[in-house]
Order: C-alpha cells, then sequence, then structure tokens
C-alpha cells in the first residue's frame, strides 16, 4: 500500500492482509540497500495470526519516494511519523542489520506505543570500511558483490534457500541494482557515522530480544556484545549456523523465536 508521510509517497507491504489499527502492529525495518521482500516469508506469517503488519520500503529505496535519509537519528524519527501517520498501537518492531539502529532510535525516543523490540543481526555501532563506502558510490556492481559475499553464509552461496529454485544471493542482486548508487551509499554513510548507539541503548525499555548470526561477516562480535551489554536484560539467541541474513538463511529458526517473544509479549486476540 502506498501512503503520505511528510508529504512523500511510502510504500508498505502487509502480509497480504489489510493493515487495521486496531490490532496489535508488527513493523519489520529492512537493511542497507535492501527493501520490504527481505521480510516477505515473515510478514505473512504474522498477518495471518491476526496482527496489522507494515512492512515499509525506506525513503528513497524501490518503491517509496526519495531522498534517502541521510543519518540513522533521521530515519529513526521517519518511522515515528510513520507510525502516527496510520495510528499503529501496540507495536513489535522487527529489525535486521541497518534497521537495527534505526530501531535503537526510535526505541530510545518514542517508547509510548512499543511493547517490544527485536534486533536481528546488529551492532551496537556498524562501521563500514572505505573501500565499500567507495565502491557504492563510484563501482556498484563490486559494492553489491562485496555486501552478498560478505553478507550470507553457506546456505546461500549454495543457493539452498528456503523457497524451491529460489537464489537469496540472486534476490539480493536484484532488490540492490534497483537501489544503486544513492540509495545504498547514503545507506552505508549513514551507519559508518553513526555514534549513539550507547545512549540510545541504555534508553530502550520493555522486552527485548537479540538473535545473534554465529558465522556473521558483516556485524562485528565486539560490537555485537557491547550491544547486549548496553540493553536492559534482552533475550538473547546466537544462531551458530547462520550469516549475516539470518531471516533469510534460516528463515523457520528465525520465524520460531520471533513467534515465542512477540506472542507473548505483544498477544493478539
Amino acid at each position: 500500500m502506498y501512503f503520505d508521510v511528510g508529504g512523500k509517497q511510502v510504500f508498505a507491504t502487509t502480509g497480504g492482509k489489510p493493515f487495521d489499527n486496531s490490532k496489535p502492529t508488527v513493523i519489520f525495518l529492512h537493511g542497507s540497500g535492501l527493501d520490504h521482500t527481505f521480510w516477505g516469508l515473515h510478514s505473512r506469517f504474522f498477518a495471518f495470526r491476526n496482527y496489522a503488519v507494515l512492512v515499509p520500503d525506506l525513503p528513497g529505496h524501490t518503491n517509496s519516494e526519495g531522498p534517502a535519509l541521510t543519518s540513522i537519528e533521521a530515519m529513526g524519527d521517519w518511522l515515528n511519523d510513520v507510525i502516527e501517520a496510520l495510528d499503529a498501537n501496540d507495536v513489535s518492531l522487527v529489525a535486521h542489520s541497518q534497521g537495527c539502529l534505526v530501531a535503537l532510535e526510535f526505541a530510545s525516543r518514542y517508547p509510548d506505543r512499543l511493547r517490544s523490540v527485536s534486533f536481528i543481526a546488529s551492532g551496537l555501532a556498524t562501521p563500514v570500511n572505505d573501500v565499500l563506502l567507495n565502491a557504492a558510490e563510484n563501482d556498484p556492481e563490486a559494492a553489491i558483490a562485496m555486501m552478498l559475499g560478505w553478507g550470507f553464509g553457506s546456505a546461500g552461496h549454495l543457493h539452498q534457500g528456503p523457497i524451491p529454485g529460489n537464489s537469496m544471493v540472486a534476490g539480493g542482486r536484484k532488490v540492490m541494482r534497483g537501489n544503486v548508487p544513492d540509495a545504498l551509499a547514503t545507506d552505508l554513510k549513514a551507519c559508518n557515522n553513526y555514534k549513539n548507539g550507547v545512549g540510545a541503548a541504555e534508553m530502550v525499555s520493555g522486552p527485548i530480544q537479540v538473535i545473534v548470526a554465529g558465522k556473521d561477516r558483516m556485524a562485528p562480535g565486539k560490537a555485537t556484545t557491547e550491544l547486549i551489554e548496553h540493553l536492559s536484560d534482552p533475550d538473547v539467541t546466537v544462531i551458530a549456523r547462520s550469516g549475516h541474513m539470518v531471516p533469510q538463511e534460516v528463515p523457520d529458526q528465525c520465524r520460531a523465536l520471533l513467534k515465542a517473544f512477540i506472542f507473548s509479549n505483544n498477544p493478539a486476540t
């Protein structure tokens, strides 16, 4: 669906059911250079279990009007504008990679409507090396290759996805090619420049879930440990065999963890 936020058109999928703000809401946030398609399997699961589901494309990504936002803080404020525009309540926020930084900012600033937050494959900060930053602006194909190479574990590289005949790497490449150079380069710069992780994490309250990828090559282990240390009593699970793209590489295990956590902390009637 399309809706207006601050005079700009925002696109979001709703998991195959009309968005109904009288129900508890699950919002999914995608990572750098990606879009709503990253969460296809998970969004449908919750939409067909009496939740209102929203999977937005960030500004300037795929179907949402640009420009792309230049800071994580601005993305957190934008998410609050989205929630206010739709009058969504009882929100469970599910975020991956860059989306986790956005979730940190939102949860620390706007706790009133938030019932739970789930961080997947994230750190307290997400530093980006200069080679990738330069490639994102000047050689997008090289940047895409780097991110997909580092992002997926063996399941992705061996094309062993959950959907027969589907390649996670090929799908990711198609989406990212539609978001270069502007959105991807802007996302990576925003991640690299984000320095408020400690302050934001210490302000997050309520039920918190952290899902860690045991073979993550993109979210540094030290940064993930620091995130967990600065959050208040998080529920932490390590999926040992997964690379960074947890929701796509091990969707059944990821969904089971999200189900147990969200059903418990933000039940739908």
